[in-house]
């Protein structure tokens, strides 16, 4: 799948590269503002100033750790660092993992038990009395906030990364810990079974044998705090250190402030990108109107339409049913430059539900790559690419299609302190942050995600099918 390649940094995000040096610099900045291009160039400026250091003091190789925040984003990240540090190929070692893979390799783990830790999760909350989803979320954010021995502040810390939703009151947070996450943490240890935050437990833990010289943290508002200390203790000392970031997409229940995670950010190596170079104003507009009344806070950037630069033709409406959609859609590829113009298909679950529209595309010819599988870029396939929102971030594509947006594929809750419906807004938002040409929706009247039956249709060019 065609890849971005020749990063040409723009005068607003070369300024920014110009301030990072050693210690620990924030990049801030709306979906398509260039943060991971930014964060990459600067990647490439921080390893040369290491480079010659290091050759100057006999210590070479240098050591980059660049962390994302899922297997696409990875490999698409990957392919985009080779393009950028060819020229330190022999004296620079450069490590691109999801964190978990990285956390893997370096402790010689072979099993995570991540879907049986998740059934006894299940299990010890079916009869906690709130929505079983919205209990796992705040178990994952709190085994991800909280060291294990430090897991009790939970009763008297405020709640990040939630918003302006009423938290749980002290008597929930202990009854969750009794009956739930305490309950949790001793069956995994009395059957030595592990999930990701013992990876993140284990990796902050460790005495490192390799310290890094750079490390680029990108999408890190999704990076939970035991996470992020782990990746601190694993830079040199001098290290530069970059971080990504924009709470406004995060789409995990995770959240906190750097000052806990131990990052003492100066506000001088704190940038913000302010200009959208990705989207047009009318794919900028539909963002924005479903991001409209999220709480935000200093790392968020909501979606501006008067940030982009480029007016663009109106995001397309589909409405009639799911085979009708993938139909019209056909007929749309149909008449494109697949060879110079990428197309992404996004779904909020996935899998099997691309069945119908992968056995379309076959019929009609048409190559495509499941980008949420792949942990190395498919830079030689074609230029269709099926993938969940979630693993779609940091991503971009000529052509969005968003098929089949029902809200039998959404979850959340109505309680007044579930945050999911938010979550959902900044998942969509994101997702169609993606598109740099053309945006198209489809819905089936009467079974669409609510979210999307808010919007004004004066947004989007509509077509009954």
């Amino acid at each position: 799948m065609k890849l971005l390649s020749g990063i040409r940094p723009t005068p607003e995000q070369m300024t920014v590269v110009r301030r990072i040096r050693s210690g620990v610099s924030l990049i801030r900045g709306a979906a398509g503002s260039g943060k991971t291009s930014t964060a990459l160039t600067a990647l490439r400026a921080a390893t040369g100033t290491v480079v010659n250091q290091l050759k100057n003091e006999g210590r070479l190789p240098a050591r980059i750790l660049v962390l994302t925040y899922n297997n696409s984003l990875k490999g698409y990240v990957s392919a985009l660092i080779e393009d950028q540090l060819v020229h330190y190929a022999n004296e620079a070692e450069v490590y691109a993992f999801t964190f978990d893979k990285w956390a893997c390799e370096t402790l010689n783990i072979r099993n995570v038990q991540i879907e049986v830790c998740e059934m006894r999760l299940r299990h010890l909350a079916r009869n906690f009395p709130r929505q079983i989803d919205f209990v796992l979320d705040e178990v994952n954010y709190v085994l991800g906030r909280f060291p294990v021995h430090q897991i009790t502040q939970y009763l008297h810390r405020p709640r990040t990364g939630r918003g302006n939703s009423p938290q749980m009151d002290v008597a929930a947070k202990q009854q969750l810990l009794d009956e739930v996450i305490t309950p949790y943490i001793a069956w995994k240890t009395e059957n030595n079974f592990r999930d990701f935050h013992d990876l993140a437990t284990a990796m902050s833990s460790i005495d490192p044998d390799t310290l890094f010289d750079v490390v680029v943290i990108d999408e890190a508002q999704d990076f939970s705090a035991n996470q992020l200390r782990a990746v601190i203790k694993h830079a040199a000392d001098d290290a530069i250190i970059t971080i990504v970031t924009d709470s406004a997409q995060r789409i995990y229940p995770r959240g906190t402030t750097w000052a806990e995670v131990g990052i003492n950010l100066n506000p001088q190596r704190s940038h913000t990108l302010t200009v959208n170079y990705r989207n047009t104003k009318a794919i900028a507009r539909v963002a924005e109107a479903i991001s409209a009344g999220l709480p935000i806070d200093d790392d968020a950037s909501i979606p501006n339409a008067d940030a982009c630069e480029t007016e663009g033709e109106k995001p397309t409406l589909l409405k009639g049913l799911y085979r009708e959609q993938v139909q019209w859609i056909v007929r749309y590829l149909r008449a494109l430059d697949l060879e110079n113009e990428t197309v992404g298909f996004l779904h909020l679950k996935g899998g099997g539900c691309f069945g119908y529209l992968r056995t379309a595309l076959n019929s009609a010819g048409l190559g495509y790559c499941d980008l949420q599988s792949a942990r190395e870029w498919p830079s030689e396939g074609p230029n269709i690419g099926l993938s969940t929102f979630h693993s779609a971030k940091g991503l971009e594509f000529d052509h969005l299609i968003l098929l089949g947006l029902a809200e039998e594929h959404a979850s959340y809750g109505v309680d007044a302190d579930d945050d999911r419906l938010d979550s959902l807004k900044r998942l969509v938002a994101m997702g169609i942050g993606r598109a740099r040409k053309k945006l198209i929706l489809g819905i089936k009247p009467g079974e669409e995600l609510e979210i999307i039956n808010n919007l004004n249709e004066a947004l989007f060019e509509v077509v009954e099918l």
